[in-house]
């Protein structure tokens, strides 16, 4: 049979049909080999069967397809294409990075049982994590953790600093007050007290509230003191003024997955 020329297959009815059988039978084994690398069966991604389906597809968009049947499987085999792709490659990304739903969820379920909150590489091997991406998963583990390392560590020298104790020799020197009035954010100086709270309850309530951003599996995305500070400072005196009482309290509640901070007013007896 013939070919037609600078193309690599019969562009007959009949050769684009087999044509498209050929490539939709390669797209389907493609998605399977992908699939037993992310679950960690097949050592490496199929690129090289990526590469040559892609040639496909580019050489057919060349071809004038005349037969609205075979037109139509042409489209919904290119979009299928473009929707596999766009997964794969974001899968990808987020096993360069150590982010990988799977290994994640592996590793949730790991640290629940162990009771610690940082996995090694040995154990990531044990987990199933496939030995080419383990190190990644492993750095982004440890990274998340010296930030929640970090984040109560700064917890714990505010605390400190409010409840007058000294600070230890890993304590930040605090600087000088009038360099803390130049530096300080817009709005409401640290040093300024928040009324009807004061430093102690509002210390007590944001240990409360990191408490409840760890349970929850979110501690990265818990703000700092000073933004709530901020925050409450705007909204206390408008409670205090609307309830007719000089004091409040500060209650922690989980909604929808989000660790959320309010304010009651304390009615004097």
């Amino acid at each position: 049979m013939k070919k037609a020329p600078g193309f690599s297959f019969d562009v007959s009815r009949e050769g684009v049909g087999a044509r498209l059988e050929e490539m939709e039978r390669k797209l389907e084994r493609m998605r399977g080999l992908y699939e037993s690398f992310f679950m960690g069966i097949e050592r490496s991604p199929p690129e090289v069967l990526r590469r040559d389906l892609n040639r496909q597809i580019l050489e057919m968009q060349q071809v004038p397809i005349s037969n609205a049947s075979l037109r139509f499987r042409y489209q919904a085999l290119t979009q299928r294409w473009v929707l596999l792709i766009t997964y794969w490659n974001r899968t990808m990304r987020e096993i360069e990075a150590g982010t990988f739903s799977r290994d994640l969820a592996k590793a949730k379920r790991h640290l629940t049982t162990k009771g610690t909150s940082a996995v090694t590489l040995e154990e990531a091997l044990a987990m199933g994590i496939p030995a080419a991406r383990a190190k990644a998963f492993v750095a982004h583990q440890q990274a998340v953790q010296d930030r929640r390392v970090a984040r109560a560590k700064d917890a714990a020298a505010g605390a400190a600093q409010a409840d007058g104790a000294p600070a230890s020799a890993d304590t930040p020197k605090t600087a000088p007050p009038a360099a803390q009035a130049t530096t300080a954010p817009s709005g409401v100086p640290p040093s300024v007290a928040l009324p009807g709270l004061s430093d102690v309850e509002m210390q007590d309530a944001y240990r409360r509230y990191l408490a409840a951003h760890q349970k929850a599996g979110i501690a990265d995305s818990a703000p700092p003191m000073d933004k709530l500070r901020r925050s409450l400072a705007k909204q206390l005196p408008q409670i205090l003024s609307a309830n007719n009482c000089s004091r409040v309290r500060l209650d922690i509640a989980v909604e929808d997955g989000k660790v959320r901070l309010r304010a009651w007013p304390l009615k004097e007896s």
